[in-house]
């Protein structure tokens, strides 16, 4: 899911797709997250309170972005798509992200491997 900025508001539409769209026949969904501050506001945890029997909050620990996998996934993106590259286009962009996607996903192995699913383009919200 990809929104223009990242607010309270946005993240719960993602907790709310997730719940709702992408694991919607899935019994409980476990969640890692960082201690970014739009995860602690109170609608937030409202919302996490209320969904607790389905939704279990996994709490990374501070100041410990090694451990966090979608700090390595951003490096590793950066490092094999987009650094140093001009992109003329908000589309070039898009598929050069996707392709590197798609590319480390086809290693069976790997284990920055990700479920990239985008409900919109990066045009729409640029």
């Amino acid at each position: 899911m990809i929104t223009a900025k990242k607010r309270s508001g946005e993240f719960l539409d993602f907790l709310r797709w997730l719940l709702e769209d992408v694991y919607a026949d899935r019994k409980h969904v476990y969640l890692f997250l960082d201690n970014c501050s739009i995860h602690h506001t109170k609608a937030v945890r409202t919302y996490m309170a209320d969904h607790r029997d389905r939704l279990t909050i996994i709490w990374n620990a501070t100041y410990a972005p090694n451990l966090n996998l979608i700090e390595r996934f951003w490096g590793h993106l950066k490092r094999s798509a987009i650094h140093n590259y001009y992109f003329e286009t908000v589309e070039n962009l898009e598929k050069a992200i996707m392709q590197a996607v798609r590319k480390l996903n086809r290693q069976k192995n790997h284990p920055l491997r990700l479920r990239l699913q985008t409900l919109q383009s990066l045009l729409q919200v640029a």
